[in-house]
């Protein structure tokens, strides 16, 4: 495989699945609000979450070595990964509040 291949599935590999992690922490948000069962949504949020942390772990560990080049694709990827870490962060507190309520 190319490197600009290479590079491009790992960046979207990585971008792919902190999105889903993302919707997945926010739908479960969504669920607790409406008093239904949001613990399969948040569930599925940290093993989306997972695949994108170790998909970035591997970019990192290729990057180290060599083997993958650096650019503003694998800048978006971080961003969108570190702002599916925050939103897992801050959804389980979000949703013990909301549930604390009914």
């Amino acid at each position: 495989m190319k490197n600009q291949e290479k590079y491009e599935e790992v960046c979207l590999g990585i971008i792919s699945a902190a999105g889903s992690a993302k919707s997945s922490f926010l739908e479960a948000i969504e669920m607790a609000k409406e008093g239904e069962d949001w613990k399969t949504a948040y569930h599925e949020g940290l093993e989306q979450f997972k695949e994108a942390a170790q998909a970035h772990a591997s970019a990192l560990q290729q990057e180290a070595e060599g083997e993958l080049e650096f650019g503003l694709l694998l800048i978006h990827a971080e961003t969108i990964l570190c702002s599916a870490e925050t939103i897992r962060d801050l959804s389980s507190t979000i949703i013990e509040l909301v549930t604390a309520k009914k």
